[in-house]
């Protein structure tokens, strides 16, 4: 999922959390998240009960998209499969030949999945047909990989190599590219016109969504392999120089920045005025999204790589302490953890009660 732990793979996460429009089973209140152990689980949002489990043939590192009823996911078994959302049954793999562990994006009954391979230095990105798995198009790229997708006004936006791409959605070509100084592993957030994106080369960018014309660029003290997220005019984004940093979405301007004890692989999601993030030192932090003051910390017994996505009441989080942790938003106190077999680099999502979706975003904000 992170370059520094995991080289052959790309970004597993996308840019934040917010509710998806597309129809989904009510009554479930599940959180779904992948782990190293081969599994992905669904377990009871309130409880931290198992609901139930499934087995690929390697680690899934990669994040699950929730649409059209299914569970999608991506693994380092080099293959998509889709789930039957109330019961893990499989609905449909695609073998792609290259392992995934970016994140799927489900739009307008299509899944998009990036994949990159070490035997030919090529990555790839995948439009598949959302009922039965058959290929629409594809996208080569060079480099090991590419970053999780955003799919946007008929766009699509990917990060590759040294390269941010947008593409027709329906068609898979290339719209234009946006060339960074070195591997781009986060994945794009796209609010207002503009796509935000991190870059290994230590910058963050702010780049024209139409034309991928460059508004603005921001150096950090690191590689930020953190994806953007954009809320109330505010870019938030963690770098390897353990900052989260807060940017004018507009100019660029550094509003504030908050240092951390180790490096910021995961990426913040933003819920009610506070942001989350979770670092290299263990610990999850609540932050004030208007004035960087930290509200709490939350301890793990490993490094958290995994971002956050928040609900009304609590914010759930992976560790590579094998553990999924859900903690009070207001306390930061845990409600309950559940334990895996394997490290957690997979970001959950979150399906309630009533059938609202908390997952990555185009905005990565959750309001």
């Amino acid at each position: 999922m992170k370059k520094i732990i995991l080289p052959f793979l790309g970004l597993a996460v996308l840019a934040g959390c917010s509710k998806t429009k597309d129809p989904m089973p009510k009554g479930i209140d599940a959180v779904f998240v992948g782990s190293s152990d081969n599994k992905l689980y669904a377990i009871h949002s309130k409880t931290g009960a198992k609901l139930w489990e499934f087995t690929a043939k390697s680690a899934v590192h990669s994040s699950p998209a929730l649409g059209n009823g299914l569970v999608i996911l991506g693994s380092s078994d080099e293959n998509v499969y889709t789930l039957d959302i109330q019961t893990g049954a499989k609905v449909w793999e695609f073998a792609s030949g290259m392992r995934i562990s970016s994140a799927p994006f489900y739009a307008d009954g299509t899944v998009y999945a990036g994949m990159g391979s070490t035997s030919n230095f090529t990555s790839k990105l995948y439009a598949l047909n959302v009922v039965n798995g058959s290929k629409k198009w594809e996208f080569s790229a060079d480099g090991l990989n590419v970053s999780s997708c955003t799919v946007v006004n008929g766009k699509v936006y990917v990060g590759g190599f040294t390269n941010l791409y947008a593409l027709d959605a329906q068609t898979g070509k290339k719209q234009w590219e946006f060339v960074t100084g070195t591997g781009v592993d986060s994945s794009p957030a796209v609010a207002d016109g503009m796509v935000y994106i991190g870059s290994n080369d230590f910058n963050v960018y702010a780049v024209d969504a139409l034309t991928g014309t460059k508004k603005w660029q921001f150096a950090t003290g690191g590689e930020v392999s953190s994806s953007p997220t954009v809320a109330n005019g505010t870019v938030y984004v963690g770098s390897f120089d353990r900052k989260l940093y807060a940017l004018d979405a507009k100019t660029g301007t550094k509003q504030w920045e908050l240092r951390t004890d180790g490096p910021l692989l995961s990426s913040p999601v933003v819920s009610k005025g506070i942001v989350y993030i979770g670092s290299n030192d263990n610990k999850l932090y609540a932050v004030d999204a208007k004035t960087g003051a930290k509200k709490w910390e939350f301890w793990t017994s490993n490094r958290i790589q995994s971002s956050p996505v928040a609900s009304d009441s609590l914010v759930y989080v992976g560790s590579l302490d094998n553990k999924l942790y859900a903690v009070d938003i207001q306390s930061g106190a845990k409600k309950w953890d559940f334990q895996t077999g394997g490290s957690i680099y997979s970001s959950p999502v979150i399906l309630n009660a009533k059938g609202t979706v908390y997952s990555a975003g185009v905005s990565g904000a959750q309001q």
